[in-house]
């Protein structure tokens, strides 16, 4: 059943929300989200509604008939003033009558008495325009002492009459975001801070995260962007390169004399600078690359697989059928939840991501491939040049549908999320890569299942360094390439960096 999340603007009065639940019911909706917290926001209200399409349409136009459905976003900024009334009774009404004549509501007041003649009186007053601002304090001033008071973001970011406006505002500029976008990126903060919040969660912590995650992403752009690049020889006739971007999974080139061949993709947002990498290392690099694997079908991985073009895209049936969901805009296996849905719709939004066309995916799967098993299960292969690829596909720990491929004569596996050398990242990279599970609870679908094939990757890799005398190389989902050392990850040592 088709689901729309409805972002309600409401009036703080008895009855507001009986009359949405009429609007919906008439239309014969669902309700199966409810959001709202007067400490967080004092008006606005979050409804998930499953309906028909068609009643989703006509909901949302009763909604705003009624003047509660927010379709846009206000300018309203917080002005904070400090006014010398005279502590003696009556003496704020003039200030209260300026202020209905201007239209200006307060957001926050704060005064008491001091032993003086005087009170202070800090006001918290809302603008929607800002050209009447000079207006409004001069014929304040003809009455009393009006200061500006330097406005602190970080002590007043949950203000609780327009936190959602204000947050709105600050995203939509960082990120270029449409309207529709960025109330459907408000609506997500809210869904991730509801799962938070039941947890007993600060609200204040909860949304410095996402506003951390978005900025994150958002401003290492352009000269901001600094990838880290690994090459090394891993056969004859193979090189590899492994570009670490500052944000989000890495991008592995296998270079062969007539081809390259990609694992992994990285964010959408750094198309421009990973093509302008690849122009760099590889010259003619959309003539000659031929295929594109993945690990996993996070978005984090599969950033760059709708701008490619004319390039082979092999993943498993379970990895396909996860973004044949994304591409029909219905929860994937990683939304299965409210804060896994919360966070990768967020993702989708800040990283700009676009699900390729699922048509024309080459399957790797080789027969019937059970829906539930417990261990790294080989389910086809593939060769570039002279290295041939076990296909293992995982139980769903991280997430349903992820695959590790491997490379026995030679002592490479490239294992996802599955097993990551954290060690190994750089300061910003660590700092980066806490946000996901403190926003997500866990990064892993199911804990229990990924620690398990953790052990069973680090097991097989082991045997393959045993088989051909050294250390296996692990080129993991995130981070530097890496080999095994007693029982443990460590930086490949050998490996040369590439300056660009």
């Amino acid at each position: 059943m088709p689901r729309r999340t409805y972002v309600t603007n409401m009036p703080d009065k008895t009855g507001a929300f009986m009359l949405a639940t009429k609007i919906i019911a008439r239309h014969n909706g669902n309700i199966v989200r409810v959001s709202y917290n007067k400490a967080v926001d004092l008006h606005t209200l979050f409804i998930d509604v499953e309906a028909q399409e068609d009643k989703l349409a006509l909901i949302a136009g009763e909604l705003g008939s009624v003047g509660y459905l927010n379709e846009k976003i206000s300018e309203t900024r917080v002005v904070v003033v400090n006014i010398k009334i005279p502590d003696k009774p009556s003496s704020v009404l003039p200030i209260l009558r300026i202020l209905d004549r201007y239209g200006i509501n307060i957001s926050y007041i704060n005064s008491s008495s001091n032993n003086t003649e005087f009170q202070d009186f800090k006001m918290g007053l809302l603008i929607e325009n800002p050209g009447i601002i000079k207006l409004l304090l001069e014929e304040i001033s003809e009455s009393y002492q009006i200061d500006i008071v330097d406005y602190d973001d970080a002590e007043n970011s949950l203000d609780n009459t327009i936190f959602y406006i204000r947050l709105a505002n600050e995203m939509q500029k960082l990120m270029h975001l449409s309207t529709e976008t960025t109330m459907e990126f408000i609506a997500e903060s809210n869904r991730i801070w509801q799962v938070h919040q039941e947890k007993g969660e600060n609200p204040k912590k909860v949304f410095e995260y996402i506003r951390r995650f978005a900025n994150f992403i958002s401003l290492h752009r352009d000269g901001n962007f600094k990838a880290d690049i690994e090459k090394v020889k891993i056969s004859p006739q193979v090189t590899l390169y492994n570009i670490q971007p500052p944000c989000g999974s890495n991008t592995y080139v296998l270079e062969a004399e007539n081809e390259l061949v990609l694992v992994d993709t990285g964010y959408t947002i750094y198309q421009g600078e990973i093509f302008e990498i690849f122009s760099k290392l590889f010259g003619d690099w959309q003539a000659k690359l031929k295929r594109v694997y993945i690990s996993h079908a996070d978005v984090d991985h599969c950033g760059l697989l709708a701008k490619l073009g004319n390039t082979e895209i092999c993943v498993n049936r379970k990895s396909a059928e996860n973004l044949k969901r994304q591409y029909l805009g219905i929860p994937d296996y990683r939304e299965h939840n409210e804060v896994g849905l919360g966070y990768s719709k967020l993702s989708r939004i800040i990283s700009g991501y676009i699900p390729p066309d699922t048509e024309n995916f080459t399957i790797l799967d080789r027969g019937d491939i059970p829906e539930e098993h417990r261990e790294l299960l080989h389910i086809g292969d593939f060769s570039v040049a002279d290295l041939d690829f076990e296909v293992l596909e995982g139980s769903g720990g991280h997430v349903y549908g992820e695959m590790v491929f491997v490379n026995r004569k030679f002592g490479v596996a490239f294992t996802g999320d599955l097993l990551v050398n954290i060690s190994g990242f750089s300061p910003e990279r660590a700092e980066f890569n806490s946000l996901a599970p403190y926003l997500m609870n866990s990064v892993n679908s199911d804990s229990a299942k990924a620690t398990e094939m953790r052990r069973q990757i680090l097991s097989l890799a082991e045997e393959a360094g045993e088989a051909v005398q050294k250390p296996c190389m692990i080129c993991g989902g995130h981070g530097p390439l890496s080999i095994i050392v007693n029982h443990r990850l460590q930086k490949m040592p050998g490996v040369e960096n590439v300056a660009l």
